[in-house]
C-alpha cells in the first residue's frame, strides 16, 4: 500500500513539471522548442534580428527582438546574463534607450548578491551598447566598479572590453591607460609584435596614415618572424606604395595561391583585391576584372554590409572609372558606407597604434631594468675593486706621505740655503758695484781737481797779472787790462757752474727731475748740432722716488746724451722715458755712426760708470749697434724696492 501511495505521488510531480515546461512553451508565439534547444533558438532570433537590421527591415527585425526578448524570460544565472547583454546591444541599436539600461542592468547585477564572472564576448556586447546610446558616463561608472570587484583573472577581460568602448566613444586617452595596464605584465612573443606592425601597415595604408609607415616596415622586417596572411598583406602594400609593384605583385600572389586553396578569410579576400587593384593601375584590364570578380563571388550577400564588402566596391570604382564604365548606383551606394567602414578602421588602427607603443614602452623598461641591474652589478664588483684599491693606496699613501715629508725637509732646507747663497751673492755684487762707484768717484774728484787746477787756477793767475801793476816799472791798470779781466773771469764763473752742475744737477731741486731732463734736451736742441725728439709717459708723482735716485737717474741720461753729441756724429735721435707701476724703462735711439759689436760691451769708462749705476739699483741696460746704423740703448730699472723703501 505504502509502495503504491509512493509511485503515485513520483509519477504527479513528473506530470507536473513536464505541463509545466509545456506551457511556457506555448508563451513564445507559434515557436514551441525543448528547454535545451532554447539558447540556441535565441540565438537564431538574434542573427535574424541583425541580418533584418542591416537591410534597414525594421517591423522585421523587430518582430525577431520581441521574440528573442520573451525566450529570454526562461533563462537563469549565465544564460539570462549573456542574453540580456544580447539585448542590451540589439535594442542599443534601434535606439531603445530604456529597455537598453534595463537589459544592461540585468545583466550586471550580482547573482544573489555575489560576483558573477561573464564571458569577454558579453562584456564587449555590453561596452558596445554603451558607446551606441553615447552613455559614457554610464559605461565608466559600471566598468571601473566591475574591474574593482573582480578577481585578478578576471579583470583583464573586463578591461578589453572597456577599452573597445572608449574607443567606440574616442576617449583615447583612458583607453591608452587600460592598453597600458593590458600589456605591461608579460612581454609579446615575436609573432604577436609581427601581427600588430603588419596590421598597423595595412590600416595606416588604407586610412592614408603614411607618417610612421618605414618606421613600422624596418621593425617588421627586424623582427624576421615566420610570414603570415598579414605580414604578406602588409609587405605587399607597403612595396606597392613605394611604387615597387614587382616585388608587391610577389606577395599579392601568396595570398592569391591561399585564396585558390579554399581559404576565404578576410585577409586573403583582401589580398586578392590589392592584386586586383594593382593589375587595374598598370593597366591590365582583364587580369584585374578576373580578380574583382572571384573577390564578388567570395563576399557575402548584400555587399554593402560589410567593410570588405565596401572596400570591394570603392576599389571596383576606381577600376571601372580608370577605363570610363562606372555607374551612379556604385557610386551612392559607396558614399552611403564607406564613412561607416573608416570609423571602424580609423578605431582599429588606433587600438593597434597604442599596442605597438606600450610594447616599445614596455620594451625599453625591460632594457632600462636590465641595464640597471648590470650597472647594479658593475657597482658592486667596482665597489670590491674600489676596497682594494683604497686599502693599498692607503698603504702607498702613508709611505708616500712619509717619503714626500722627508723630501720636502731637504727640499725646504736646500731652497733656505739657495735664498742665502743669493742673498750672499746680491749682496757681494752690491758691494762690487759699490766699490766701482767708488774707484769712478775718486777719478771724477781727480779731474774735477785737475780741471779747477789746470783751468780754472790759470785763468785766475792770468786774472791777477792783469789787475795787478809792475812794482818797478809803476805802470797802471789800462781799460784793457780789465776788459781781459772781466771776460777770463766770466769764463771762470761758467766754468765752475759746470763743474757743479756736474756734481748736483741744480735744476733737478729747481724744477724737478723730468723738468730737468726736458731743459736738458731743449739745451742741446737749441745748439743745432743735432734734433732730439722726446716722449714721456708718467712721472705725476716724482715724490716717491728718493732723491739721490733721482741725481743718478738724471746723470744716467746725461751721459747718454754726451755720448751721442760728442761721439755718434747724428743729426736726430728719439727719446722715449715711461713709468710702468713696477719699472722704469728708457729707451733712446739715434741715426749716427753706430758702433762697433766689440765696443757695444760695458768695456768703456763712460759705459762702465753708467752700467754700474744701473746696476745698484738692479736694472738692465742693452745697447745694440751697427756701423752706418746708428745706436740702440734700451734701460729698465724695476722700482719696486725704492717704492717700498720711501
Amino acid at each position: 500500500m505504502y509502495k503504491f501511495l509512493l509511485l503515485l505521488s513520483f509519477g504527479y510531480l513528473v506530470n507536473t513539471s513536464l505541463f509545466a515546461r509545456n506551457l511556457t512553451a506555448k508563451k513564445i508565439g507559434h515557436f514551441s522548442y525543448q528547454s535545451a534547444d532554447e539558447q540556441l533558438v535565441f540565438d537564431n532570433l538574434i542573427a535574424k534580428f541583425n541580418a533584418s537590421f542591416n537591410v534597414k527591415l525594421n517591423k522585421k527585425a523587430l518582430k525577431y527582438l520581441a521574440e528573442a526578448e520573451n525566450l529570454a524570460l526562461n533563462f537563469k544565472d549565465e544564460n539570462q546574463k549573456n542574453a540580456s547583454a544580447e539585448l542590451a546591444l540589439s535594442f542599443a541599436k534601434v535606439k531603445n534607450k530604456e529597455k537598453a539600461n534595463f537589459y544592461q542592468q540585468k545583466s550586471m547585477s550580482k547573482t544573489r548578491g555575489n560576483y558573477f564572472a561573464l564571458s569577454t564576448a558579453v562584456y564587449s556586447k555590453l561596452a558596445q551598447s554603451f558607446a551606441l546610446l553615447n552613455d559614457n558616463k554610464g559605461m565608466k561608472t559600471w566598468f571601473e566598479n566591475a574591474i574593482a570587484d573582480a578577481p585578478k583573472k578576471d579583470k583583464d577581460n573586463i578591461k578589453i572590453a572597456y577599452v573597445n568602448g572608449l574607443l567606440g566613444l574616442n576617449e583615447n586617452t583612458k583607453a591608452s591607460t587600460l592598453l597600458s595596464e593590458l600589456y605591461t605584465d608579460a612581454p609579446l612573443s615575436i609573432a604577436e609584435k609581427a601581427e600588430i606592425l603588419s596590421l598597423l601597415i595595412i590600416n595606416s595604408l588604407k586610412l592614408n596614415q603614411a607618417q610612421s609607415l618605414t618606421k613600422y616596415y624596418v621593425e617588421l622586417e627586424a623582427l624576421k618572424a615566420v610570414p603570415t596572411a598579414n605580414y604578406y598583406l602588409a609587405k605587399g602594400m607597403y612595396l606597392e606604395y613605394t611604387n615597387q609593384y614587382a616585388w608587391a605583385e610577389n606577395n599579392y600572389k601568396q595570398l592569391l595561391n591561399g585564396f585558390k586553396k579554399g581559404k576565404t578569410q578576410i585577409v586573403y579576400q583582401d589580398g586578392v583585391l590589392q592584386l586586383a587593384q594593382l593589375n587595374s593601375k598598370r593597366l591590365k584590364k582583364d587580369t584585374a576584372d578576373y580578380l574583382f570578380k572571384l573577390v564578388a563571388n567570395s563576399l557575402h550577400k548584400p555587399i554593402n554590409t560589410t567593410a570588405l564588402g565596401i572596400r570591394y566596391l570603392k576599389l571596383l570604382q576606381a577600376h571601372q572609372f580608370r577605363f570610363n564604365k562606372t555607374t551612379p548606383f556604385l557610386t551612392k551606394v559607396i558614399q552611403t558606407r564607406d564613412s561607416l567602414y573608416e570609423k571602424e578602421l580609423i578605431a582599429l588602427t588606433r587600438e593597434l597604434s597604442y599596442k605597438h607603443k606600450i610594447e616599445e614602452d614596455k620594451q625599453k623598461v625591460e632594457l632600462l631594468k636590465k641595464n640597471r641591474a648590470l650597472d647594479a652589478a658593475v657597482i658592486s664588483k667596482n665597489k670590491q675593486r674600489s676596497l682594494l684599491l683604497i686599502s693599498f693606496l692607503g698603504i702607498l699613501l702613508i709611505a708616500g706621505s712619509g717619503t714626500i715629508y722627508i723630501l720636502y725637509q731637504r727640499k725646504k732646507q736646500a731652497n733656505l740655503l739657495h735664498l742665502a747663497e743669493l742673498e750672499r751673492l746680491k749682496q757681494l755684487h752690491k758691494t762690487e758695484v759699490i766699490k766701482k762707484l767708488s774707484v769712478y768717484q775718486e777719478a771724477e774728484r781727480w779731474r774735477i781737481a785737475d780741471q779747477l787746477h789746470d783751468e780754472v787756477g790759470s785763468m785766475l793767475s792770468v786774472v791777477r797779472l792783469n789787475l795787478s801793476s809792475h812794482p818797478k816799472k809803476k805802470e797802471s791798470v789800462t781799460e784793457e787790462k780789465l776788459a781781459t779781466a772781466n771776460r777770463i773771469l766770466a769764463d771762470v764763473a761758467n766754468t765752475v757752474r759746470e763743474m757743479s752742475h756736474e756734481l748736483m744737477p741744480v735744476a733737478i731741486r729747481q724744477y724737478g727731475l723730468i723738468n730737468a731732463i726736458e731743459q736738458l734736451i731743449s739745451d742741446i736742441n737749441t745748439s743745432g748740432k743735432i734734433y732730439i725728439e722726446h716722449l714721456v709717459f708718467g712721472f705725476e708723482d716724482l715724490t716717491k722716488y728718493p732723491e739721490d735716485f733721482q741725481v743718478s737717474f738724471y746723470r744716467i741720461i746725461q751721459e747718454l746724451f754726451q755720448n751721442i753729441v760728442k761721439h755718434s756724429n747724428a743729426t736726430n735721435a728719439i727719446f722715449q722715458l715711461m713709468e710702468h707701476p713696477d719699472s722704469i724703462n728708457l729707451y733712446i735711439e739715434d741715426n749716427g755712426k753706430g758702433i762697433e759689436k766689440a765696443k757695444s760691451q760695458k768695456n768703456g769708462k763712460g759705459i762702465g760708470l753708467l752700467a754700474n749705476r744701473i746696476e745698484y739699483y738692479e736694472g738692465k741696460i742693452s745697447i745694440e749697434g751697427e756701423p752706418g746704423k746708428g745706436t740702440l740703448v734700451v734701460i729698465d730699472i724695476p722700482t719696486n724696492h725704492m717704492l717700498g723703501a720711501s
